[in-house]
């Protein structure tokens, strides 16, 4: 009778390998523990095949070789044990070794033996051969190999952690690839490659080779993984914190709780812990020491690491090391600069911070005062906090100043910097109290920010002493732009006063052209605001000279008043070319800033709106105009106001009123005054437009607005984005209340204001209700002579709006015009205009819904910056 073979595991005695190797290996070890070398783990409930990583791994028995090379947690194991029961199904033989650094090459030859005959491969040939069991490996292996070889159909030998082998058998492992019979196909998996000459495989075509990339879990992987499990949030949070990392994406899941702030504690603090015994186990002394040096760096490029440490040796340590291949995520394609995997970061931060604090505190403060350097604010004043330095973290951010900050990077930064500022920072610093000023303001807390202010101007002088080794010239800047934030605008800041309160800016060091770019953009909004606007230009113009490519807000902002400037006179294609520089600038320096941009389109719809472009202007949503945060006030005025126009004009006429109600009771609630007037004004309006003259009348009288031609047309006291609206405003209800000699005087005395000023955009306003009120007081010549009026200044400027906006009264005028003996060029000028007059495309819906209402209303006020 034959005998079945019988592996070493079962002999007895020393056991069947010859030699001290075997019998030292063998001796006295669990059967069950050894048996366990050969078998396979089942992959984990809940698996999930990486469908790319499926793709890669198809074709697996047409190579020779498949390497899975990837640092502790990746999967390399789960994914081998997945490859091994799939392989299997299809009714193959697959051997299997979990190794270690004890398997010599003797050893190794046995498993080999016994992985294969617990697959089921016929090893009658080794049992016959009484030379099996104190032959070489190399003989061993070559017996397995015939065995394989008559077997004839596909083997799979699958190896884990072929990098714990010690050196001669890794060499063994080598030799096993390369004579193998062409029926055997091997699969490994390692860490770091240990010495395997896998080129030519690879060049030849018979070996691939996975890398960590491979195995990291996608979103959607992740998404999967938790079987819909997480909300949207949570998902983020997932993918945030294990970069895909596999290990960490299960651990989060395995320990999912009821409270996800639970889950994620507990899944960092298992994950600890796996970093700490699995991946850096076998780092040196001096190794460590670098990786916990790299852990303070948010992102890690040559040039940081060089400045804040001197040298670049730590970085090549950390870099060159395999157990961080995959962990060390690269920003950007080309890859120079990387992170450190969160997790991993997270762990060496807490064993710096236990083993030497004042080491890592040290390194905050050298990488703070780097990325200052670079102009990286907010992460500089992020590490000067970690270092618990607060005397640093004030003079980083004094150093740029409140309206420095914003120039830079807008409304955010100056937010951004005030979270960091304690009570006990800003005690010694009155900028950045003037800072917190603002920060209150925006938040709503006006009494706050006001008294703050007060407090401030008392410490010091009257803002004209600083801190011992302050700045005071930049005290008095970051006063101004306070101010006006405090205010909402430039309402109380005529352009002759501005000039006293700036402080000169002779010279050509640093500090002298900060002051003379905040004088010029100061100047340049100020002068805009007052109608002012060849001044405007030439401040804005020269602001924008001595902008650097640091001062991205800047541009946007100086752009923006430089377009409005040229809206408000009429210079069409010049406003076009400056609201698309802001428009192309808040693209791609704030793409993450929605409102922003939203704020340039606004102006941009604007301007098509005065133009009658219809078509473009019913493509876009009125939603987006909803959303604008963060814009200085002439922007959120204008929003409201443009939302109002398409509203009346586009869908049901009285479905504008409620929206005006809202958007008076939210502007309202920020406290700017101007604002308020400027939007109640609106709402009375359109309350006259929809025959409702009384109810704008009460409206006019609970908002408090002016009654006195003097303060409506006020230009040093008021925008003239305000002048224009409450002058029109009270035009228009003086004329719908009957009051129509009133009304023609207050629209004269507008048009001599508007011509003086260059106004174009009002004066067309003005005399567009000028001809309705002369055509409502039965006076048809006056009638005609404001059309007429109107349209030869339409020659130049397009602006045809304002005769839209009262289509019934224009048609009728023109069509007395066109019975008048008018020259030829009159005649098709009237003709032109009476086709734009015709009624518009009905609108799909013919009115808002509540939650339509609720959106169009939406509009809030969380920033200044003009007014």
């Amino acid at each position: 009778m034959q005998r079945r073979f019988q592996p070493f595991w079962t002999a007895s005695g020393t056991g069947a390998t010859a030699g001290p190797e075997g019998s030292a290996a063998a001796s006295g070890v669990p059967s069950w523990l050894l048996r366990a070398k050969v078998l396979a783990p089942e992959p984990p409930a809940g698996y999930v095949r990486l469908e790319p990583l499926q793709r890669r791994l198809e074709g697996l028995l047409q190579r020779r070789l498949t390497v899975l090379r990837a640092p502790a947690g990746f999967g390399k194991t789960t994914v081998l044990a997945d490859l091994a029961s799939r392989t299997r199904e299809q009714g193959l033989i697959v051997g299997w070794i979990s190794l270690d650094g004890d398997d010599t090459p003797n050893l190794f030859g046995s498993y080999l033996a016994a992985a294969f005959e617990h697959a089921g491969l016929d090893l009658t040939l080794l049992n016959a051969h009484d030379a099996w069991s104190s032959s070489p490996a190399v003989q061993q292996m070559g017996m397995l190999a015939r065995a394989i070889e008559l077997h004839a159909t596909p083997c799979l030998l699958v190896l884990d952690e072929v990098d714990r082998l010690p050196r001669r058998t890794v060499q063994l492992v080598d030799l096993l690839v390369k004579r193998a019979p062409g029926n055997l196909h091997v699969a490994m998996a390692f860490r770091s490659d240990p010495g395997l000459e896998l080129a030519p495989q690879v060049l030849n075509g018979r070996a691939m080779i996975l890398d960590p990339g491979d195995f990291r879990f996608s979103k959607a992987d992740i998404a999967r993984f938790f079987k819909g499990g997480l909300s949207r949030r949570e998902l983020t949070t997932v993918e945030k914190r294990t970069a895909g990392w596999p290990v960490a994406v299960m651990l989060y899941r395995n320990l999912q709780a009821n409270r996800s702030g639970e889950r994620e504690a507990n899944a960092d603090g298992l994950t600890d812990n796996y970093v700490g015994v699995c991946v850096l186990r076998d780092l040196s002394a001096e190794e460590r020491a670098c990786l916990l040096d790299l852990a303070v760096f948010d992102w890690i490029d040559a040039d940081l690491v060089k400045d804040v440490h001197g040298t670049l040796s730590s970085l090549a340590r950390v870099t060159a090391l395999s157990a961080l291949e995959g962990l060390l995520l690269p920003i950007g394609s080309d890859g120079a600069v990387r992170r450190l995997h969160p997790l991993v970061r997270d762990y060496c931060l807490a064993l710096l911070s236990a083993e030497d604090p004042d080491r890592r505190y040290s390194l905050h403060r050298r990488i703070a005062l780097a990325l200052a350097q670079r102009g990286h604010l907010t992460p500089a004043w992020r590490h000067a906090a970690d270092a618990g330095d607060s005397r640093l973290l004030g003079e980083l951010i004094e150093r740029f100043g409140v309206f420095d900050l914003w120039l830079r990077e807008g409304v955010t930064r100056v937010i951004s910097a005030g979270r960091f500022l304690t009570p006990e920072i800003r005690a010694s610093y009155p900028r950045l109290e003037l800072l917190h000023c603002i920060v209150l303001r925006l938040s709503s807390q006006f009494d706050e920010a006001n008294a703050l202010f007060n407090a401030v101007a008392e410490k010091t002088d009257d803002f004209t002493r600083d801190r011992d080794g302050g700045d005071v010239d930049g005290l008095a800047v970051d006063r101004v732009f306070a101010e006006g934030v405090l205010v909402g605008g430039a309402d109380r800041l005529p352009p002759d006063e501005l000039d006293s309160r700036l402080p000169g800016a002779a010279g050509d060091d640093e500090r002298a052209r900060t002051v003379a770019r905040a004088r010029h953009t100061m100047s340049c909004f100020v002068c805009l605001e007052h109608a002012r606007f060849e001044e405007s230009r030439r401040h804005g113009l020269r602001a924008l000279a001595q902008f650097g490519d640091d001062v991205q807000f800047g541009e946007i902002f100086v752009s923006v008043c430089l377009g409005m400037s040229a809206m408000a006179q009429g210079q069409v294609q010049e406003a076009t070319d400056w609201y698309g520089r802001a428009r192309k600038r808040a693209r791609k320096s704030f793409s993450s800033d929605p409102c922003l941009t939203v704020g340039t389109d606004v102006l941009a719809i604007e301007l098509d709106l005065e133009r009658n472009r219809e078509k473009p202007i019913q493509q876009r949503t009125l939603q987006c105009m909803t959303e604008v945060r963060g814009v200085w006030v002439a922007v959120y005025a204008t929003a409201i106001a443009v939302s109002a126009e398409l509203t009346f004009a586009q869908y049901r006429r009285d479905a504008v009123i409620p929206l005006l109600t809202r958007a008076t009771d939210d502007v309202r609630a920020t406290g700017i005054k101007s604002l308020s007037r400027h939007v109640t004004a609106l709402l009375a309006y359109y309350l006259a437009e929809v025959e409702r003259a009384d109810e704008g009348e009460r409206v006019w009288s609970d908002g408090n607005l002016p009654r006195d031609a003097k303060e409506l047309l006020d230009l040093d006291g008021q925008s003239w984005r305000t002048m224009e609206a409450l002058s029109c405003a009270r035009v228009r209800l003086l004329a719908a209340l009957g009051e129509c000699a009133a009304a023609e005087e207050l629209a004269g005395r507008l048009y001599r204001v508007a011509s003086e000023r260059g106004l174009t955009r009002t004066l067309l306003r003005c005399l567009a209700l000028s001809m309705v009120v002369a055509h409502q007081a039965g006076q048809s010549d006056r009638a005609v002579a404001r059309l007429v009026e109107f349209l030869r200044l339409t020659r130049k400027v397009d602006y045809v709006r304002p005769l839209v906006r009262h289509r019934e009264a224009s048609r009728t005028v023109l069509q007395q015009l066109l019975r008048t003996d008018i020259n030829d060029g009159g005649r098709r000028a009237a003709e032109s205009m009476l086709v734009q007059l015709k009624e518009p495309s009905p609108v799909t819906a013919s009115v808002f819904s509540p939650r339509e209402m609720e959106v169009l209303s939406g509009l809030r006020l969380t920033a200044a910056g003009g007014g």
